[in-house]
């Protein structure tokens, strides 16, 4: 029964519920309508008139206060699927900062070959983007800071 829910949402793919991330550190909508959804359904706060909220489902940052009587149910689920993200990027920021040493950056940005500088150039996007998922994250809350 959850599969035709689902497909209500356009959930049904397994990368729908992948973490990817614009250039600016933001979750794709479609992750976050998903994950919202199957929030829902896993803890019986679903309710089928969700599909009439699909501007909320895919709103992200989530806002301050919402507007429906599950309330609660709603804040809960954003701030599950904020320590998703959150957890995610930690984790990439840090397996970016781990499988580089000083010298091989260092030879990275002196290099004139044109393909040292293209993967510099997208390693640099990477780690910016990870950085300002983290800083979303945070500002959305619930993460703590020691994370």
């Amino acid at each position: 029964p959850n599969f035709r829910e689902y497909g209500r949402y356009n959930c049904t793919s397994p990368s729908a519920f992948e973490v990817r991330l614009s250039p600016k550190g933001w979750p794709m909508r479609s992750f976050i309508r998903c994950a919202r959804v199957a929030y829902h359904l896993a803890r019986g706060s679903y309710d089928a008139a969700f599909i009439d909220r699909m501007d909320l489902l895919d709103k992200w940052p989530p806002p301050k206060k919402y507007k429906v009587d599950d309330w609660l149910a709603w804040t809960q689920g954003d701030q599950t699927i904020n320590l998703e993200i959150h957890a995610y990027c930690m984790a990439m920021k840090r397996q970016l900062k781990e499988t580089i040493t000083a010298a091989v950056a260092d030879d990275f940005r002196k290099s004139t070959d044109p393909t040292d500088v293209l993967l510099w150039r997208l390693r640099s996007e990477e780690t910016r983007t990870f950085r300002e998922c983290v800083a979303l994250s945070r500002s959305i809350g619930s993460v703590g800071e020691s994370s």
